[in-house]
């Protein structure tokens, strides 16, 4: 059946869920270098989850004013303002966990991981959101052929903002990635640095994963970079081949969904996936030339 639709009906179909996952994997890519580089890939997970729990806490809040979470939404109820708001919060809490004593930045990201998803099955399991069950389920495991333009909008806003963000606090995030203690020792503002890197992967996080789901967004950020590092070693090289090895992951990941007929999010991640072992077989190739 999937042969039968050409290629301007394909477009007019999902053309907004190609351009949310192409926005998704770009940023996602960009701050996956950072993610990957600074050890902190799981914090991305767990705000995958807080995403959702937000998400979710949208949902069941505006059932309380009768309000139909598919239709346009009071700001202060919107299932996406629940999910930035807290989303950002943790993001700001979890850099400032070093600073208390006894406490470990893993420990940190297995509470906030942890509590988020039991709070999202326990939302989930409220009658209340018996009808948005399957929403909040493809925010988590990924399902990008129903993007929303304004959902599209609220992405490459936040990609914009957070890239051009960027441009100015680029050299410092990558000294304070690189050598901590230097940073400190040359009076830059490390604390804040954290504070505006996780804030920035947070508030990412949150409108990708309403986008396209938390397990694609996962993918993006931490596949790869990872991969991309194993065969650049130039900063600039290993972030433009993050960037666009997540493109493609997306593009390959959406084209095969539709024609296998399989779920976009899962086929994305093993498209992101494939890039390890070719990475990996570059690597000991080179070793060999060397």
């Amino acid at each position: 059946m999937n042969e039968t639709v050409s290629l301007h009906d394909f477009f007019a179909l999902f053309g907004s869920s190609i351009a949310a996952s192409a926005v998704a994997a770009a940023l996602c890519g960009y701050l996956g270098f950072f993610v990957v580089s600074r050890r902190i890939a799981f914090v991305s997970a767990a705000l995958g989850q807080i995403s959702g729990l937000g998400v979710a806490l949208g949902f069941w809040a505006g059932t309380f004013f009768g309000v139909d979470p598919h239709q346009h939404m009071p700001v202060w109820l919107d299932p996406v303002v629940m999910a930035l708001i807290l989303t950002g919060l943790v993001s700001a809490a979890m850099s400032s966990v070093n600073r208390i004593q006894r406490t470990t930045s893993e420990s940190a990201v297995a509470f906030a991981y942890l509590t988020a998803g039991a709070l999202a099955l326990l939302v989930l399991a409220s009658p209340r959101v018996v009808n948005e069950a399957h929403e909040v389920n493809d925010l988590l495991f990924g399902n990008t052929v129903a993007v929303r333009s304004e959902h599209l909008v609220e992405l490459i806003g936040v990609a914009l903002l957070v890239l051009v963000s960027h441009v100015f606090l680029y050299k410092d995030l990558l000294f304070v990635s690189f050598d901590r203690e230097m940073a400190k020792t040359l009076k830059l503002p490390v604390t804040l640095l954290d504070l505006i890197l996780l804030v920035s992967v947070g508030i990412s996080v949150a409108v990708a994963t309403r986008a396209v789901g938390a397990l694609p967004v996962f993918g993006f950020l931490v596949l790869p970079a990872g991969a991309a590092l194993l065969v650049v070693e130039s900063v600039p090289g290993v972030i433009a081949l993050s960037m666009v090895g997540a493109l493609l992951a997306a593009g390959a990941g959406f084209y095969w969904s539709f024609i296998a007929s399989l779920p976009t999010g899962p086929m994305m991640v093993m498209c992101c996936a494939l890039f390890w072992p070719l990475a990996g077989a570059v690597r000991l190739v080179s070793k060999r030339r060397a």
